[in-house]
């Protein structure tokens, strides 16, 4: 077994070294390819480097600025919100996202609490491992704080132990909290980006024949959360799915009209 794994090792090891080296290649070429224009070349350069490593926020967000490029807000609206999805600490994608929402027809009213949105801000003012390791170190704090309250026989050090620790106790699973939040907003995949360039939504996971059945039309770029979906009984049909949009209103929409991020 050991002389299996002296010769199959550096074979993983020199895999690994060449797919990279593939990838930053495919990379210099689709940058090269953008910054001469030729976007659509480039498109495809990015989405070879992107199946040779992976997901990455830098390339979602280079297959964004792609997108923008190519005039289609739609897919340029759901990469950036991918490259922010794995990483919420990208300026660069979410400076372009602002832009780029300005651009679009439909702009929902963000009709959350005040709360909920401030804390949505804190939940990505850092990467979800970032907050892991701020809980990590409060954690710590707490643990020696009230290891101080027990040992120490000073009044005021045990009251500055523990009134301290209790502070730094309730900032640890503040913390945790948002550690546990990022971590989960980094594989939800329950909110969608429209990418056609209008999409007509229904009352019912159908298309619409009249007016009564129509309940609102919207855009390319347009985020909403699916809530439900419909599996067609006949193999290859069109898949409907029940959508939020600015948190209240609902409808369904073709699969065909949307992409989730």
């Amino acid at each position: 077994m050991k002389t299996l794994i002296k010769y199959i090792l550096p074979v993983i090891l020199l895999m690994t070294a060449s797919s990279a080296a593939t990838a930053r290649d495919l990379t210099a070429r689709a940058d090269s390819a953008y910054n001469e224009t030729a976007y659509t070349e480039a498109l495809n350069l990015y989405n070879q480097a992107l199946d040779s490593i992976g997901a990455s926020t830098h390339l979602y967000y280079n297959i964004g600025n792609t997108y923008y490029r190519l005039g289609d807000l739609g897919r340029a609206v759901l990469w950036y919100e991918r490259a922010l999805q794995l990483d919420p600490t990208n300026s660069d994608a979410r400076d372009n996202l602002t832009f780029v929402n300005t651009r679009i027809t439909d702009k929902p009213a963000n009709d959350r609490l005040l709360l909920a949105r401030i804390y949505d801000r804190m939940v990505n003012a850092a990467h979800p491992d970032s907050w892991a390791w701020i809980t990590f170190a409060l954690f710590t704090v707490t643990v020696i704080a009230f290891a101080g309250y027990l040992v120490t026989r000073q009044v005021i050090v045990r009251k500055v132990c523990f009134f301290g620790g209790g502070l730094v106790l309730i900032l640890t699973i503040s913390a945790l909290s948002l550690t546990l939040t990022g971590a989960s907003r980094s594989s939800n995949h329950d909110y969608a980006i429209i990418t056609s360039p209008s999409a007509q939504l229904s009352t019912a996971p159908r298309e619409s024949v009249d007016a009564d059945t129509q309940a609102f039309l919207l855009h390319e770029g347009t985020k909403v959360e699916v809530v439900d979906s419909v599996i067609p009984s006949t193999p290859g049909a069109t898949r409907w799915y029940e959508v939020k949009v600015a948190g209240s209103a609902r409808a369904w929409i073709n699969g065909n009209d949307m992409e989730r991020i």
